[in-house]
């Protein structure tokens, strides 16, 4: 290339208004130097724009001298080049603007002739863009590099062309077992990584097609034959010049067993682990909907311990609950695996007996062999911690189709069945009757007559007389619960007794009857019919209302509140109270008796009647069964059993009184066995307040009731 210029080399100018109009037009930014002493002789637009720097600031400078270079070093670098090559390829460096900020250049360098002069044309190519972008791309494959290799989870970056392996991270090893060396460059079907292979060609199809996963849930195989659950999200990424697949395996495995426990504690009992009645009823819907569908049915088998509490009352809740774990045992035994057997709670049992065929006959005979079996599975002797058992068991039918096309209904028309077998002696089987429903109708309309006796007040307390025939005096009353049906009159406590302790209104009851017993001893105080230091109302406790954490304190309330002197409130508690928890009983007595509060031991001798447990008892009296008293007169067993408490008692130095006295000679017997306090018929029943006030009037006691 020639350029020619008229003017001396002293002041170059390049000659003519185009050539310089050619040279100020070039896009890159240009400057013309001296090949010998390079002075910069000229310098175009497109370098004054790059850079800042004006023509008085460049042009007849030595270019050694220019603040364009960051370094002395940059431009020696240049110049030695120059020399060697007498041109410049291409050098990449950074240049000062005027600004004194850089920019990253290419620089070329051509040798030229101006009026037989050599010179030299450096053009610079601003590369400060690429050379950015170059840098971000840098920071961002070692931030990805950092991230990748730092991530808690596993992450696999698998070639999009091949699916080969191309690099996992630090906890792909520690959660799969596999070493980088082990993986890289193979594919995922050559490790045997999944463990279910046939699954994987849809993954695959669904990550092309939706251009992503999240949370793809797959199972894998580790290094050492683990199975781990895991869930998988893979997106396209870019790794320098190649396209791949970048895959995190989050390890969900302890998760999934978490929630595996959850859903399994959601619906199995937690003492056997057989299905609760959740999973039961969904069981029983299912099969009901598959007995439609292919002509089978099912039955339900409810099942219940017979007197089960008497376990757990005598000994203890732990061989309770391991006789619990071998009823649950035994049924399992004893059933196919498509039947179903599954704890309700407590002592009840249900057995589900699905997938049967044949006609209604058929079916219930089938159904009740198979209940006989278990019936007498359960019954086997049972060795439990020691304690040789005999279990009882109360079996309740229903078939589906005849007693129900519901889990509601056939659960209902079972759970009624068993009602009716325990109405009529345990251990035994029922089947669903209509007739049935009619019995628990009444029982449900009794229950809810006397949550209306509650609240309406029609329960009264009548008063039974208790008598020293040697002192010919009244001693104390039992208070008796009466109901005043607006309808039936007065009902006795034998009708309605059992409900009202089996549907737990029983301690809303003996509440009323304590604070109603003591109201009526301070209302005989208040006359002066009695004496405080001779007198005293005796009321009966039920093992719910003793059991109560409160119970202490309801009685001491009740006593404050009238202000009667404690000795006049006798408790009459029975040996079940007793022996259902020795401890917590003693506790609770010790507590009253230091207020003042005596008690009686009631039916003593129809329970478990253990010396080692009445003498840790603060009791004062024992109070003969009338079950003994009936036939005492006679000399068969029963008279034995009365002297032996009658002599006891004198052993323990405690009261003694035998109710149910009803005969002369019932009478005779026990006067002549020095037993002198009664209560019963022979004497009077029980009687209203005012009757009884009656009886406690001035004349002697001899005068109001029949004493021989």
């Amino acid at each position: 290339m020639t350029v020619e210029a008229p003017m001396p080399m002293s002041y170059f100018d390049l000659g003519g208004q185009g050539l310089i109009g050619l040279f100020q037009r070039l896009p890159i930014a240009c400057m013309l130097v001296h090949a010998e002493n390079y002075k910069v002789l000229a310098i175009n637009e497109a370098f004054r724009r790059l850079f800042g720097w004006s023509d008085q600031q460049v042009v007849g400078h030595p270019s050694a001298e220019l603040s364009l270079w960051v370094t002395l070093n940059q431009w020696e670098m240049l110049c030695g080049a120059m020399s060697c090559q007498g041109r410049l390829d291409q050098s990449e460096l950074e240049l000062r603007c005027s600004d004194d900020s850089l920019r990253s250049c290419l620089i070329y360098a051509e040798p030229v002739e101006i009026n037989g002069e050599a010179c030299r044309l450096l053009m610079v190519h601003d590369i400060s863009d690429r050379v950015a972008s170059e840098k971000a791309l840098k920071r961002s494959e070692n931030k990805f590099a950092a991230l990748f290799r730092g991530a808690p989870d596993p992450c696999m970056l698998f070639e999009k062309r091949t699916a080969k392996i191309a690099d996992v991270n630090r906890s792909f090893t520690e959660v799969f077992g596999y070493e980088p060396t082990e993986v890289v460059g193979k594919t995922a079907p050559e490790l045997g990584f999944w463990r279910f292979p046939e699954k994987r060609e849809a993954v695959i199809a669904k990550l092309m097609r939706e251009g992503r996963l999240r949370n793809e849930p797959i199972d894998f195989f580790a290094r050492d034959g683990r199975v781990l659950h895991c869930e998988v999200s893979s997106n396209f990424v870019m790794v320098g010049e190649e396209r791949c697949t970048l895959s995190t395996l989050k390890d969900v495995s302890e998760r999934k067993r978490i929630e595996a426990r959850i859903k399994h504690q959601a619906y199995h009992d937690a003492l056997t682990g057989l299905p609760n009645r959740l999973l039961l009823s969904d069981r029983m819907r299912q099969h009901l909907a598959l007995g439609e569908r292919h002509n089978l049915t099912c039955a339900l088998l409810f099942f219940d311990l017979d007197h089960f509490k008497r376990i757990n009352d005598s000994l203890g809740h732990t061989c309770g609950d391991a006789v619990l774990h071998e009823v649950g045992r035994r049924l399992r035994a004893h059933v196919r695996k498509a039947d179903t057997v599954a704890r309700l709670g407590g002592d009840e049992f249900v057995v589900l007996l699905a997938g049967l065929s044949g006609n209604a006959e058929q079916v219930a005979e089938q159904v009740r062999r198979t209940a006989m079996q278990l019936l007498d599975a359960v019954a086997s002797p049972v060795c439990i911690e020691g304690h040789s058992l005999q279990l009882g068991c109360s079996v309740g039918v229903a078939l589906a189709g005849e007693h129900g096309d519901t889990a509601e209904e056939l659960l209902k028309h079972a759970d009624t069945a068993l009602y009716g077998v325990k109405a009529s002696g345990r251990n035994s089987i029922a089947f669903f009757e209509p007739q049935m429903q009619v019995a628990v109708s009444q029982r449900l309309l009794l229950e809810s007559e006397l949550r209306r006796a509650l609240e309406e007040q029609e329960f009264r307390l009548f008063y039974q007389p208790q008598l020293d025939t040697r002192a010919r005096q009244i001693i104390g009353a039992e208070a008796l619960l009466r109901w005043q049906h607006p309808q039936k009159g007065l009902v006795g406590p034998g009708v309605f007794m059992h409900v009202l302790e089996e549907s737990g209104m029983i301690l809303q009851t003996g509440q009323w009857v304590l604070q109603e017993a003591v109201r009526f001893v301070a209302h005989l105080l208040d006359r002066g019919c009695v004496s405080a230091d001779t007198f005293s109302i005796s009321i009966n406790i039920s093992p719910r209302q003793f059991r109560q954490r409160d119970f202490v304190a309801q009685v001491a309330a009740a006593v404050h509140g009238q202000s009667i002197p404690p000795q006049c409130l006798k408790l009459e508690i029975t040996e079940g109270i007793v022996i259902d928890n020795v401890d917590d009983t003693v506790d609770k007595m010790h507590e009253l008796r230091v207020m003042g509060v005596r008690f009686a031991i009631d039916d003593f001798g129809t329970g478990y009647s253990s010396l080692s447990y009445l003498k840790r008892l603060p009791v004062d009296l024992l109070k003969i069964d009338q079950s003994f008293i009936r036939d005492c007169a006679g000399e068969g067993s029963d008279a034995e059993i009365v002297r032996a408490i009658i002599s006891m008692a004198r052993s323990l130095k405690l009261d003694l009184i035998a109710e149910g006295v009803e005969t002369a000679e019932q009478f005779a017997f026990l006067q002549q066995e020095d037993c002198h306090v009664y209560q019963g018929y022979y004497f009077s029943p029980a009687v209203a307040p005012e009757a009884f006030c009656a009886f406690l009037g001035p004349l002697a006691a001899s005068e109001r009731l029949a004493l021989p």
